[in-house]
């Protein structure tokens, strides 16, 4: 509970210092804080604040997250929004990420960079320090991992009169980010105290938890790189094992949100779209739920809910229901559909249930995910058994389980992780038990030949609403083969192929003109959705 007053505390903190800050006659990335008052400024807060924000807020979780994300990946679709359901463009909705970290009131860019310099080299706050070093990894391999070559050693350093910020090459940015994670690690002393406290949301300043992030970090950004440098991505892989992953769901990267609420950030981002935005504006996808079904899995009791009456309600109104979580009734909506009433009008689907289509298809589930006081799972130990399972697939790990012993750990903590879900205890109890896990084991083996789909469709379905991480796993594995949107849609910008990344601010070609059209010149097709980004090699 004293986590999550914190949190409302540290959200408000975060706001004034939001206000203290102005662009002025400064670069949009390099944000002036000309009117800091660093004798009274908390950085505790300032820390609290970069790690809230780092995991999003609606309005690019909206945006980047759900308009775009997990339309693109299927596991949602929509009516209302063709973007990421047809391919078509949006400036706004592309640039929404960087946009909300690199400037504007949140500036999560600019304040751990901050944080960092008023830790360093001093006495007592070494671990600290060490901290915002893991802190600012995490943060800008999100960045560089939607974007590409992203401003990154000069971002942040408008103190040192850099207004316009070169970009660096996503190869130099991972490189550094390797160095960078396995350095801060090796640095926390684990016999010291950190000044943080209750400041820090994820680990409260627990060092040995903050060294499993750390590598569990380094896993993931490793595991990128098997396209593109798959000996890099074994060294760096062996090198996460040997210094010590999160090895139990207890030590798991997680943002508590249990005083969540719609007025602010508190609430987790995407319940908070889910469920008070836009209740029906986005349904599971028949893909997604077909995927569940097939294969009797029983998180589909925990993923998805069909609310037969007022599923417009907001969750905030007396009208809000929580819906049925029954497996046996969920129906994904199809994809590819609009209420535009021509070619593409839902109406013409296969099955279309009538105009109370909203009170059929199936929603993200109001007990998990479409809870404003639900988790954010930021970094977790079923998400690391199954990468390792494919780097032990790949021959990559010396020692060590099978990656068949890999993928069923993989899968049993994933499905044991709904148990972070309070609001949904009931149902969990019920769908989640040692036999229904094991008989998904038993119909479902795991096959030495089909190793790579079905270790990266058990991450597609544990990522869920973290639609960054989904987004960047499929690019970089291929899996699950999705079957693109292509049906001659007018507006559609990527010739009905899936997206690669995200574009940069319309605004940079103006205030970073020179070094925004050196990184477009290193794309393969140019400032569109379609280039692919340095790892993401065909």
């Amino acid at each position: 509970m004293k986590k999550n007053i914190f949190l409302k505390l540290t959200l408000a903190a975060f706001a004034l210092t939001g206000l203290t800050t102005s662009c002025s006659d400064f670069g949009d990335i390099n944000i002036d804080p000309e009117h800091l008052n660093e004798g009274t400024l908390d950085y505790n807060l300032l820390f609290s604040g970069v790690q809230v924000q780092t995991l999003g807020s609606n309005w690019d979780v909206w945006r980047n997250g759900i308009i775009y994300g997990t339309n693109m990946m299927q596991q949602t679709t929509s009516v209302n929004w063709a973007q990421g359901v047809f391919y078509t463009y949006n400036e706004t909705f592309n640039a929404a990420f960087w946009d909300g970290l690199y400037k504007g009131d949140r500036g999560a860019i600019r304040d751990i960079i901050d944080f960092i310099e008023k830790r360093k080299d001093v006495e007592g706050f070494e671990n600290d320090y060490q901290m915002g070093r893991i802190m600012k990894a995490y943060l800008f391999h999100r960045m560089t991992d939607l974007y590409g070559d992203i401003p990154y050693s000069e971002a942040g350093r408008i103190r040192e009169g850099i207004t316009q910020p070169i970009y660096d090459k996503q190869e130099d940015i991972y490189n550094d980010l390797l160095k960078e994670l396995d350095e801060a690690q090796a640095a926390i002393n684990i016999s010291a105290s950190s000044q943080l406290g209750n400041a820090d949301l994820y680990f409260n300043g627990d060092g040995t938890k903050w060294k499993k992030f750390a590598n569990s970090l380094m896993l993931r950004v490793a595991m990128r790189l098997s396209k593109v440098e798959p000996d890099k991505a074994q060294e760096w892989v062996n090198k996460a094992v040997n210094n010590g992953l999160i090895e139990q769901a207890s030590d798991n990267a997680v943002l508590y949100r249990t005083d969540g609420t719609t007025a602010d950030d508190s609430a987790e981002p995407y319940g908070k779209v889910f469920a008070h935005e836009e209740p029906v504006g986005f349904f599971l996808s028949e893909y997604f739920v077909d995927l569940l079904k097939n294969t009797n899995d029983p998180r589909l009791a925990l993923i998805a809910v069909v609310v037969a009456e007022n599923p417009d309600a907001k969750y905030d109104s007396d009208n809000f229901n929580k819906g049925n979580p029954d497996p046996a009734i969920q129906v994904g909506m199809p994809i590819g559909y609009d209420l535009n009433g021509g070619d593409w009008d839902l109406s013409k689907a296969p099955g279309y249930p009538g105009d109370n289509f909203r009170s059929v298809y199936s929603l993200p589930n109001r007990y998990t995910y479409s809870d404003v006081k639900a988790p954010t799972m930021i970094v977790t130990y079923a998400e690391n058994q199954l990468l390792l399972a494919e780097a032990a697939h790949r021959g990559w790990l010396t020692g060590g389980k099978s990656a068949k012993e890999y993928y069923e750990t993989g899968v049993k903590a994933a499905m044991e992780q709904f148990s972070f879900y309070e609001n949904a205890k009931s149902i969990y109890e019920q769908y989640i038990t040692s036999a229904s896990i094991n008989k998904y084991l038993q119909d479902n083996p795991f096959e030495e030949n089909r190793a790579l789909e079905l270790i990266n469709t058990q991450y597609y379905i544990t990522t869920f609403c973290d639609a960054y991480e989904t987004f960047a796993n499929w690019r970089r594995s291929g899996y699950p083969e999705l079957t693109p949107v292509n049906k001659g849609y007018p507006n559609s910008v990527t010739n009905g192929t899936i997206p690669r990344r995200f574009t940069y601010p319309a605004s940079e070609s103006q205030s970073n003109g020179m070094n925004y059209k050196d990184a477009v010149s290193r794309l393969n097709n140019g400032d569109t959705m379609t280039s692919r980004i340095w790892w993401d090699k065909e």
